[in-house]
């Protein structure tokens, strides 16, 4: 079991899970995997922990086609290494150092009615949460700080605050749900333009096994697109899918 669980509603986590966004016909897969790797020995204080592991994943944003066929149109990949710990019962902590980067794929060549051109899109940064954890609810607060940017117009730091929940209704069934916000800038003609980014999620959990399960969710997202290749384009949508917990 991880030190520090990924946030339930923040799109920049490793999750395996999908859903479907029927007013744009679109559905977003995400594969990845985040693991502790090495545990530091703390004798002298035994409410720390520290643990030292990485994190791997794709975000694909899929169009439909009809007949169970999804193109896929853009693929984000992010890879990276992390320090969690907890400062006492209730106080946790992650700081990744992490690389993403956006590609299009065969399924994306039009965007309305003109030829979309690929670009680079590449960034390395340093992101830091602290959350303060009770028995049913998690709050956060945090940011990423990027050190190295291609395209030069993202505002190189992104303060992040949010909550999330997972709470037993009956048995093996938990609700759980989060929202994250962050506020994104963008530079135009020397001046920066800020954005808020608002991602939701709610949904019930079936516990499988002692760290596994399967969730149904509604997703909601307002903001600037979460995908490399349309960084500077907003959206707006909701969706419903399904997510493997491990």
């Amino acid at each position: 079991m991880l030190l520090f669980e990924p946030l339930t509603a923040n799109h920049l986590e490793s999750r395996i899970g999908t859903f479907y966004q029927p007013t744009a016909d679109h559905l977003r897969l995400d594969i990845g995997h985040s693991l502790d790797l090495i545990e530091i020995p703390n004798n002298k204080n035994a409410n720390f922990e520290l643990r030292a592991g990485a994190d791997f994943f794709i975000l694909s944003r899929l169009r439909s086609e009809g007949r169970l066929k999804f193109p896929v149109e853009a693929s984000d990949f992010f890879f990276g290494l992390n320090l969690t710990g907890n400062i006492s019962t209730n106080y946790f902590f992650r700081m990744r150092i992490a690389h993403i980067s956006s590609h299009l794929v065969d399924g994306y060549t039009i965007d309305n009615n003109f030829i979309k051109e690929p670009f680079v899109y590449s960034r390395e940064f340093v992101d830091l949460i602290l959350t303060y954890n009770t028995e049913y609810v998690r709050t956060y607060i945090g940011g990423t700080a990027i050190f190295s940017t291609i395209p030069k117009d993202i505002n190189v730091f992104v303060p992040q605050i949010g909550f999330d929940s997972d709470y037993e209704l009956y048995n093996d069934f938990n609700f759980i749900g989060g929202y994250d916000f962050k506020l994104v800038g963008l530079e135009n003609e020397n001046t920066i333009k800020y954005f808020g980014s608002n991602s939701a999620q709610i949904g019930i959990k079936y516990k499988l096994s002692e760290n596994r399960g399967l969730s149904f969710n509604f997703y909601y997202y307002s903001g600037l697109s979460i995908h490399g290749m349309f960084y500077n384009k907003k959206e707006k949508y909701k969706g419903f899918g399904i997510q493997f917990h491990y």
